[in-house]
Formats: structure tokens, sequence, C-alpha cells
């Protein structure tokens, strides 16, 4: 029973992923620059995790170990992979990069064998597969289209799978002693803001008019959702090791494609549904793997 939990909770981080997707594309299409939401949503996600340390009474003492590991998980979990999103997200459907996203399997399972954190079974193997052949279904109709279509900016979000590929081998790894969930999440946001904010000052350009709109909505709802979906993916890394939780990208696939099509009235050709069918395929592998798991230890 252990392990369908797991699989439960991949499902609904995964679902909160890719609305948090969709929400960075409703913010992008505001009158702020993507540094400058970038670093909005870092304040608020850092703050709100302030808050909680504070309800809870947490210390947040700081080692040079510590201090390392937040400024690569800041780096590589919300400031490379956000702002390639923010910036390619007026050009693509949110469908489509969430799609796109399906590669960080591939990344993670590559770094967990490269690294020999943790075993990767045949099951998984396949399960990956099926996504990066969905994957291929999407863009490789790019290449025949004049000045290869939006390929460029498919391109630009691959650094988002890269990015969390890698980052959660790394955490699995390298998870500081004596820090929870919480204090890791705090931790990460508030690396990233710190990050962000000289490129803001030297690149970023003057904050519009305040007047609420749907860029608004969609920072102040990124932010809610993402303290969610973080909370649960720490969780699940701390549980299982960090392959698992990157095929959570595939139940972010199909809560991109929906609130696309909601929020955004996107339409996908019979490609992206194929697609789609065949991600379906990669998460009942791995769900059937997951009971033979939980059999197998009764």
């Amino acid at each position: 029973m252990r392990q369908l939990v797991y699989v439960f909770a991949v499902i609904v981080q995964g679902s909160a992923w890719g609305a948090q997707f969709v929400m960075l594309k409703l913010a992008a299409e505001g009158d702020y620059d993507e540094l400058t939401v970038l670093f909005i949503a870092m304040f608020l996600v850092s703050a709100c995790y302030f808050v909680i340390l504070l309800v809870r009474r947490s210390s947040f003492r700081q080692t040079p170990k510590s201090i390392e590991f937040f400024a690569i998980t800041g780096l590589l979990g919300y400031a490379l992979p956000l702002t390639a999103t923010l910036y390619a997200a007026p050009h693509l459907p949110a469908g489509v990069i969430t799609l796109i996203v399906c590669f960080t399997p591939m990344i993670s399972i590559v770094v967990a064998l490269l690294a020999r954190t943790e075993r990767v079974s045949r099951t998984r193997l396949v399960a990956m597969a099926l996504g990066m052949a969905a994957a291929v279904m999407v863009l490789a109709p790019q290449l025949s289209l004049p000045g290869l279509g939006v390929l460029e900016w498919m391109l630009l979000v691959g650094l988002v799978p890269l990015c969390y590929g890698i980052e959660s081998i790394y955490v699995d790894r390298h998870w500081p002693e004596g820090f929870d969930i919480w204090q890791v999440g705090f931790g990460e946001a508030a690396a990233a803001m710190i990050l962000v904010a000289p490129l803001v000052i030297v690149f970023g350009e003057p904050l519009p008019d305040l007047a609420w709109s749907t860029a608004e909505t969609g920072i102040v709802l990124f932010t809610l959702i993402g303290l969610v979906e973080i909370v649960i993916y720490f969780w699940i890394i701390s549980r299982t090791g960090g392959v698992l939780v990157n095929f959570s990208v595939f139940a972010a696939l199909f809560a991109g494609i929906a609130w696309g099509m909601i929020i955004f009235g996107e339409r996908h050709d019979v490609a992206v549904w194929g697609a789609a069918a065949v991600l379906l395929a990669a998460m009942a592998l791995l769900a059937l793997e997951a009971m033979r798991t939980d059999q197998g230890h009764r």
C-alpha cells in the first residue's frame, strides 16, 4: 500500500506542477518583464515559507555545505528553468511546454545511473522510453516547418527538464543534515530570489502601474500551487529517491493541456493527443511496478 501512496503523491505533485506552467504563461502575458515576474514569485514563495518556519518555531542555521546546497538547488530548481519558461511562454502553448518537460525522467535516470545513487528498473526504463517517444511525436513536426517553426523556443524550454532532472538526484544525494522539507523549501526559494535580484536590478524594467490583472492572478496562484507542489516533491524524494518523483511530469502534461484549453482556449492536433495517450501508458507501467513492489514487501 505504501508504494501506491507514493504513486498517488506523484500524480498530485505532477498535476500541481502542470498548473504552475500555465500560471507562468498567464503571468508572462502581463506588463511585467520576465525577470521581475520571477523575482516577485520567489519573494512570495520565500515569504510564505518564512511564515511557516516562524509558526513551527524552526531554526535555520547555515553551514558552508547547506549554503552550497541551496545555491545549487535555487539555480536548478527555480532560477534557470522558470526564466526559460517565462521567456518561451508567449510563443508556446502551455500543453506543449509541459510535454517538453517530459524529458525530465530521461535526464534523472541517466544522472542516477552515472552517480550510482539508486537502481533503475527495466519497467522505469520502458516508461521513460514511452515518455521520450511522446515528446518526439510533438517535437519532430517542427523540423519540417519554415524556419523550423517554434523549435528555438522549444529548445529553450529544454533547459527545464535538464535542470529538474539533475536537481532531483542532487537533492537526494546531498540533502543537508538536520533540515526538514519546510527548511529546504525556504532555503531553495530564498536562494533563487537572491540569485535573481542582481539581474532584476541590472536588466529589469520599471514596474508598471499597480493594478490587479490576470498577470497578478497568475503570480499569486503560481506561488500557492508551488508551495503545495514543492513540499510533496521533497517528501517523495526523501522517501523514494530522485527518480520516481520525475515521473510526475506525465501527470503535469494532462494538467497543462487541460488548463491551457480552459484558460487560453488552446486546441491541439492529433500528434499531441497521441503523445498524451503514450504518456498514459507510461504512467500505467509505473503504477503496475509500484503494485508489484508493494506485494513483494508483504
